[in-house]
């Protein structure tokens, strides 16, 4: 089945998402007294299901600190994964911050206390089939009091939710670029570039692996890729080295990626390992080895010539005494 979404809705998903990557929890290196866990969370539901789930939140520091919580859509607009929060107008056929009900909206944490924040998410009747996003982030509120040195510095930070709703889901994905830094190398490493968009419904976490052969068929490498979530109409890049030295001739490469429920996308690309610079300094040393070698049976000859010339020239005056004589 597929989905239509509102012209505006869509204008607006198309620019927030273009060149979208999904679910990294980016935590900055200053939001070391507060700790969020699962930073990432992955549910499945059906529409007018109901669904819990527990987030746990520590104040590592040595001094109370107050948060608030609020839910709120995101995208990621980076290779790094990096969630950017966007309103609820704006996250179109993704919507899912309204879901969510928390048993906490604001509360202290005494230093080194963990607190369990149960999240209620209830998934409507009418709800689309495929991924749905929203984040509960925490963050200081007025009565945390921040002292001079900056111990209690913490940035907002949250637990990522990915819902995908059962259903007529649309899986797709294509692989946009497959390449090698070079397609001639003088010696390996060689390193590989993938770039996969994922035109589903929901997120996809592809697996994908790379094949080598030489040119006589022989396999020489299966290398598997990392496996990363990629936001639905987004595109992420997946890279891996073949950790190899020595070469000599065309390879074949060939990517499949596993991104849905039996569905393969393929790409083969060629290159070529040939070290030239050890390929000329050999040559030019049989090209000298087999020079000598003429220069010198030259010579042989020559001095052979010569030893027959005088052998010749004394058989001569031999003749001649012997001539005399008689």
């Amino acid at each position: 089945m597929q989905l239509s979404l509102p012209k505006s809705t869509n204008f607006t998903l198309k620019i927030l998402t273009s060149l979208v990557c999904f679910f990294f929890l980016a935590t900055p290196a200053s939001a070391t007294s507060l700790v969020v866990s699962p930073p990432r969370i992955d549910l499945e539901g059906k529409p007018g299901d109901s669904l819990q789930q527990t987030i746990k939140v520590t104040n590592s520091s040595d001094k109370p600190i107050t948060l608030g919580a609020k839910i709120s859509d995101f995208i990621v607009q980076d290779d790094s994964g990096t969630p950017i929060q966007i309103t609820t107008s704006a996250s179109g056929r993704y919507l899912a911050s309204p879901w969510f009900v928390l048993d906490q909206t604001d509360f202290t944490l005494a230093p080194q206390e963990t607190k369990n924040i149960i999240a209620i998410i209830q998934i409507p009747v009418g709800a689309l089939p495929g991924g749905h996003y929203a984040g509960v982030y925490f963050s200081p509120i007025d009565k945390t009091k921040l002292d001079t040195t900056g111990a209690i510095v913490v940035p907002q930070i949250g637990s990522l939710f990915g819902i995908t709703i059962a259903g007529d889901i649309k899986y797709d994905a294509l692989i946009k670029d497959f390449k090698v830094t070079n397609n001639v190398s003088e010696f390996g490493p060689i390193d590989f570039s993938a770039v996969i968009e994922n035109q589903s419904d929901t997120h996809i976490k592809p697996k994908s692996n790379i094949v080598v052969h030489d040119m006589i068929g022989r396999k020489l490498l299966d290398l598997p890729l990392d496996e990363l979530n990629i936001f639905p109409f987004a595109s992420r890049t997946l890279k891996g080295t073949w950790e190899t030295v020595w070469g000599l001739g065309r390879y074949t490469a060939t990517l499949d990626v596993s991104y849905g429920p039996g569905l393969v996308a393929s790409r083969t690309i060629y290159f070529w390992i040939m070290p030239y610079r050890l390929i000329a300094t050999v040559a030019i040393i049989l090209l000298i080895i087999l020079a000598l070698y003429i220069l010198i049976r030259r010579h042989l000859k020559s001095r052979d010539d010569h030893r027959d010339d005088e052998i010749d020239a004394l058989k001569r005056k031999i003749a001649e005494i012997e001539n005399r004589q008689n």
